[in-house]
């Protein structure tokens, strides 16, 4: 996908011809930093794949090293961070997985622009990963996921009240294995304009358009998406915030005629968990078009010591199965220090994941999960974290639900950040 290496390619010679131009007229005004970590953690968990049928438990230790680097001017600044994680499990086998994130941002400010570009790449394993995708719980595999993104953002101040900003996203997903789980690579690229006022000092309104681009090489599936939202954002008290925006998307896809329609099952082969697809038909050539809703909203309140934040929101989005698919979520993050070197952190999450398009039906699940952990920070680097995780998830091709706990200890080895101004 030579866009995107080209893209980042650009990205980097931003960042070194603003480092060149800059340093010279802002003599010791820029900061360089870097932050080192390293994580190794243990953990159990009596159901990883999310299965019905019968399975084992498993042990997994991981280890994880990252560094956090940046730099910052008065007009520009960059930052970046690359991580690692080696996954070995016991108890099955098939699971060990090597992960990898990198990510690099660069921006410019001037009087009344702004210009931002951001690019980043990650390998990480469906099973293992803490994000929630529109692919979680789909599988009842470890797979692997190489995702390749990049976004362009220009903001342009037209006056103290008002703001312009015009973004565009480029993205790449590619999967292990496709062909025994029938997950599908898939190009998304969409572009959105907001346009927004604040129209008092706690009130501002927003408007903003969208069209997005979603393509599936291997079955020469496509769909255009368009969208239009308004919103606002309160500032109840300085200590409470709530947005909410709500609009319609309209959806045109092709499908190409020849290619197989599956519908999916699980079952159990040789004692693993495996999908298996059963050919049910062929496509067709057609075009179909849908329109619905879409919305968004948060809720975030700070007290004394603690932080939490509720939001909701319905949205189509990109995923494996071969087309898009329409998620409504609920999720809420709690943080709370309880000390100065104690932290308490709670998070739940709620998704129904429903078929919009695509090659695989069966596709539909109820998903949600609840976590919660404490963070003790023992000396000035080192600190220990415990959770519990417990995850279930509800498929229509299946007749029960499936659960996973699982309860995990890290140890974290974070010195304090270098920082070198010159």
């Amino acid at each position: 996908m030579p866009v995107f290496f080209d893209c980042v390619r650009v990205l980097f010679i931003v960042i070194g011809m603003l480092a060149s131009l800059t340093m010279p007229r802002t003599g010791k005004a820029a900061e360089w930093t870097a932050e080192p970590a390293v994580t190794a953690r243990h953990e159990y968990n009596d159901n990883i794949n999310l299965s019905v049928h019968p399975h084992n438990s498993v042990r997994g230790s991981f280890i994880t090293p990252s560094l956090d680097f940046g730099v910052n001017t008065p007009v520009w600044q960059a930052s970046g961070g690359v991580s690692a994680t080696q996954r070995r499990y016991s108890g099955q086998e098939g699971l060990d997985r090597d992960d990898n994130t990198s990510r690099l941002s660069a921006a410019y400010r001037t009087e009344r622009n702004a210009w931002q570009l951001s690019a980043s790449r990650s390998l990480e394993s469906l099973l293992s990963t803490d994000l929630i995708t529109p692919d979680t719980g789909v599988v009842q595999a470890q797979q692997q996921t190489e995702a390749k993104t990049i976004t362009p953002t220009w903001t342009w101040n037209y006056s103290e009240r008002t703001l312009l900003q015009v973004m565009y996203r480029m993205s790449d997903v590619s999967y292990e294995n496709t062909q025994n789980t029938a997950l599908y690579d898939y190009d998304y690229r969409s572009a959105t304009v907001t346009l927004s006022n604040q129209i008092s000092v706690l009130n501002q309104i927003f408007v903003t358009g969208g069209y997005s681009t979603f393509h599936v090489p291997s079955t020469e599936f496509d769909s255009d998406t368009r969208s239009f939202q308004v919103g606002a954002t309160r500032n109840f008290s300085p200590t409470t915030q709530g947005t909410l925006q709500a609009g319609l998307r309209n959806t045109e896809s092709f499908t190409r005629g020849g290619n197989p329609i599956f519908t999916r099952f699980s079952t159990v082969i040789n004692g693993e968990v495996v999908d298996v697809l059963v050919q049910t038909g062929v496509t067709q050539d057609s075009r179909r078009e849908n329109t619905s809703s879409v919305f968004s909203g948060s809720f975030e309140r700070k007290f004394e010591k603690t932080l939490a934040r509720l939001a909701v929101n319905r949205t189509l989005s990109p995923s494996g199965s071969g087309g898009q698919t329409e998620q409504d979520a609920v999720s809420f993050n709690l943080r709370n220090p309880l000390s100065p070197r104690l932290t308490l952190s709670v998070n739940a999450n709620w998704q129904k994941t429903s078929d919009s398009e695509g090659n695989i039906s069966n596709n539909n699940l109820t998903y949600y999960n609840f976590s919660s952990g404490i963070d003790w920070r023992w000396l000035r680097d080192w600190s220990v974290g415990m959770d519990y995780r417990y995850g279930h998830v509800n498929r229509e091709h299946e007749n029960a639900a499936a659960d996973s706990n699982s309860v995990g200890l890290a140890l974290i080895y974070r010195p304090l950040k270098m920082s070198i101004s010159r």
